[in-house]
């Protein structure tokens, strides 16, 4: 389905009927289901068109676990989804390019005698095209280009074996038109009009059961899967109203959460939604990260997945990389968990490069503020030794002038010299007090020195702190670097992909795994 024989290729196109055909049903319900080597449903019977819509943007070639076009097996889970829902008879619309018809066809049998018709929509030209992929094109076993040509005479022989419809895909609405299945008020309403779930009111319009088969190659992942969906619409209101109002009720929290989802009303969806699948990826989409984590908590591959995931939106990598890899120890080879894996391993390992280099930045900074510290210890100390030796110069030149003075004074006066000589005469009582008091004077300059040397020392210090605190604050060109490197690990983590379809495709692949199923056909592509 992704040849592009019609534009954009098959399966938007496709996607695009669907669309058109959800916004015509205006009453009644739609299912959705998928199928390749095996069917599963997307969406069970809802009156709720937007949710179907929702989910059809992740139907991709991905999410299926298994090769194959099991068309039978799908025919008969949309039988079973009418039947459990009480569904008197219903409408089956399959969209596809080809099908096995020896399988299908009794199937359809089956479903007519329940008074369920199979219509079908060709996709598709009869010349076909390839399909392209990164590679070039899709080629067979033996190297030749597949081309794969609507098969138009299997899909009609179908439509007639289910007594429904059959059209080609065509560029207006009149393929839907024809399609849709009229429906009129008396066979609108169930067998008991008290037990219906909506008592005197007629349907316009009874539910579907679409079988939207779209086989497609699966480029991602696996090469040569198959994916198709199934569009399914029933006729008659459901015969138990209990088990169809509970189902109701029951899918509506959740599909109003997923539509509060889609509308970015996260925090809304967190308190509508009721199951925990849905809980979990609302607090995901608001950021609750944690809240999510313990949501996905379960134990199980998908849990682990979701949690590394979570973890990692928070910035907690290596929390994360243990959690993918207790994920991959259930399931080794999931691609999505390798892929969040390896993504979250370059986002650690370039920030720890950025963490070493920001480290070597500040121990080289430390140092250079060291080494200025002490060329500015060194230059004060110098300085004040120049000084020291100018004043002691200044001291010594003065007591010499003083004293050429004072023999100049002595010589001219003969008395005071005299009292000099006496003077100097001193008892050693008056030595000693002398001496005394040269030494406190001693003292005292020593104390004046040391309490100088003091301060100047806490000055410096207060100065070295003011320098720290300033040089830690970023220039604007250090915070532009910083602020690439930040950048530079959130792209890292944008790479994991916030995939809808990823939910789809790990339930799917549980859903097989819990049935053991294995396929008994293979494509030879």
């Amino acid at each position: 389905m992704l040849a592009t024989d019609i534009k954009p290729n098959r399966l938007e196109r496709a996607k695009f009927k669907i669309s058109d055909i959800l916004e015509q049903r205006k009453d009644g319900q739609t299912a959705l289901l998928v199928y390749a080597g095996d069917a599963f449903v997307v969406t069970p019977l809802t009156d709720d068109t937007e949710t179907i819509a929702l989910m059809l943007k992740a139907i991709s070639p991905n999410i299926m676990p298994v090769q194959g076009s099991r068309v039978d097996i799908a025919l008969g889970k949309a039988q079973d989804l009418l039947t459990q829902a009480g569904y008197l008879a219903g409408d089956v619309l399959v969209i596809s390019d080809g099908v096995n018809l020896s399988k299908a066809k009794s199937v359809v049998k089956k479903l007519l005698e329940n008074n369920i018709k199979t219509s079908v929509l060709a996709v598709g030209t009869k010349q076909g095209s390839p399909i392209p992929t990164q590679q070039g094109f899709v080629k067979d076993r033996s190297g030749n280009i597949v081309v794969p040509k609507l098969q138009t005479s299997a899909l009609r022989q179908l439509a007639a074996a289910g007594n429904g419809r059959f059209a080609i895909i065509s560029g207006d609405s009149s393929d839907v038109n024809y399609l849709a299945p009229k429906v009129s008020k008396d066979n609108g309403q169930t067998k008991s009009e008290e037990d219906s779930f909506e008592t005197a009111k007629y349907i316009d319009e009874g539910p579907w059961l679409a079988l939207l088969l779209l086989p497609f190659v699966a480029l991602l992942f696996r090469k040569g899967l198959l994916l198709s969906l199934i569009l399914v619409v029933g006729l008659q209101t459901p015969e138990s109203s209990y088990a169809f109002e509970w189902q109701d009720l029951w899918l509506n929290a959740d599909q109003k959460a997923a539509r509060q989802i889609n509308q970015g009303e996260h925090e809304q969806a967190l308190a509508t939604a009721k199951s925990d699948q849905w809980k979990a990826v609302a607090a995901y989409k608001s950021e609750e990260f944690d809240q999510a984590k313990e949501l996905f908590n379960d134990g199980s591959a998908d849990g682990y997945y979701n949690q590394g995931n979570s973890l990692a939106q928070k910035g907690q990598l290596k929390q994360a990389l243990e959690a993918y890899e207790k994920s991959l120890k259930i399931r080794p080879d999931d691609a999505d968990t390798l892929y969040n894996k390896e993504q979250v391993e370059k986002a650690l390992e370039q920030q720890q490069q950025q963490n070493k280099e920001n480290q070597d930045q500040q121990d080289q900074d430390q140092q250079n503020k060291d080494q200025q510290n002490k060329d500015q210890e060194n230059k004060d100390q110098q300085q004040s030794e120049d000084q020291q030796s100018e004043q002691d110069q200044k001291d010594k030149e003065q007591q010499q002038g003083d004293k050429q003075q004072q023999n100049e004074d002595d010589a001219d006066n003969p008395e005071q010299q005299e009292k000099q000589q006496q003077s100097s005469e001193m008892t050693d009582e008056e030595k000693q007090q002398q001496q005394k008091e040269q030494e406190a004077l001693e003292k005292a300059d020593k104390e004046a020195e040391e309490k100088q040397k003091q301060q100047e020392k806490e000055q410096q210090e207060k100065e070295q702190q003011k320098q720290q605190e300033q040089q830690v604050q970023l220039s604007p060109e250090e915070l532009a670097e910083d602020a690439e490197n930040k950048e530079a690990i959130e792209q890292w983590l944008r790479r994991i992909p916030d995939d809808p379809g990823g939910l789809l495709r790990r339930k799917f692949y549980y859903q097989y795994n819990q049935q053991n199923n294995k396929p008994d056909e293979q494509q030879d592509w």
